[in-house]
């Protein structure tokens, strides 16, 4: 069903539901995922774990052709160009943008309201075109000529070893610019709650990214927002501090509310520390005025709901 957003076929854990029924009934005993794709509501009887090392968790704009990349100031990515505050305004630059820039709004693709948002709040005039699909089917799109760029996962890229082919049209936006999903970059391992089955992944558990991502996700979850709407979440220790930053943003971009706190961590800090880091951010967020931008995106997503099934 790639004709539709993902919120409007199944939204939260429509890529995981089949998995995890095979899960309880038996037939695996372990899955992997990207964990940006799972709800923030762990199912009963199920175990979840963050693995191994993150990814990039940046976004990456991936540009048509070379001759629209917006030319590089420096950059930690070889081949790649380094963000700058005018690149997706084009009109506004046309003196200095590179010779194969287009003169129109910028056609971006993605389906995710989150990148959707955060482009809009950065370009208003952005003309943002559904994608769905693969990273393969995505890319095809591209170079058919059906946008101008479009918004992918770096940690996809990497994963898939296509940042290197695609070096000199990639362009990395900072978290800062573009922050991530929850648990974007991360894998997780899920299981059913079983103390041998604990056992056997135990030693594969990430503490640093479990308590990153643990409080990432409970900001969303205490929230009350589902991961399909434009809530982001960055969690990131240094030292011994761990620290959350937040964001809740209206479908157009034009409403933030942006937070941030930190506290202690060692590797022995209890997870539900974490966890209780991002309830208190949530909370932050949400006397700030989250709550009427989420209660105006949930109206926004029944109404459309209820016209599709007019």
């Amino acid at each position: 069903m790639q004709d539709k957003p993902i919120s409007q076929i199944g939204g939260d854990g429509v890529f995981v539901t089949e998995i995890e029924r095979a899960l309880r009934e038996g037939r695996i005993d372990l899955a992997v995922h990207s964990l940006k794709d799972l709800p923030t509501a762990q199912p009963a009887g199920l175990y979840l774990t963050a693995a191994a090392s993150r990814e990039d968790v940046r976004d990456v704009l991936v540009f048509q052709s070379p001759s629209m990349l917006p030319l590089p100031k420096h950059s930690s990515q070889p081949g790649a160009a380094a963000w700058q505050p005018s690149s997706l305004t084009p009109p506004l630059i046309a003196e200095n943008a590179p010779a194969g820039y287009p003169s129109h709004p910028l056609r971006v693709g993605t389906c995710s309201l989150r990148r959707t948002a955060q482009i809009l709040a950065l370009y208003p005039d952005a003309q943002i075109l559904p994608l769905r699909g693969n990273v393969d089917t995505r890319l095809r799109k591209l170079d058919a000529g059906d946008y101008d760029c479009i918004v992918l996962a770096a940690a996809g890229l990497h994963r898939l070893n296509l940042h290197e082919r695609l070096a000199g049209r990639l362009l990395y936006l900072p978290v800062d610019v573009m922050m991530p999903a929850p648990g974007q970059g991360a894998l997780a391992l899920e299981t059913r709650d079983e103390p041998a089955m604990r056992a056997l992944i135990a030693p594969l558990c990430n503490p640093a990214e479990q308590a990153t991502t643990s409080a990432e996700r409970m900001f969303m979850r205490r929230l009350g927002a589902g991961c399909y709407l434009p809530v982001a979440a960055y969690g990131e220790i240094a030292g011994n501090v761990l620290t959350l930053r937040g964001l809740v943003i209206s479908q157009d971009g034009q409403q933030q509310v942006r937070v941030q706190q930190s506290m202690g961590w060692t590797p022995k800090t209890p997870v539900e520390q974490a966890e209780r880091l991002g309830a208190l951010l949530a909370e932050q967020a949400l006397a700030q005025g989250a709550c009427e931008i989420i209660q105006s995106l949930n109206s926004a997503t029944t109404a459309e709901q209820e016209k599709q099934h007019v």
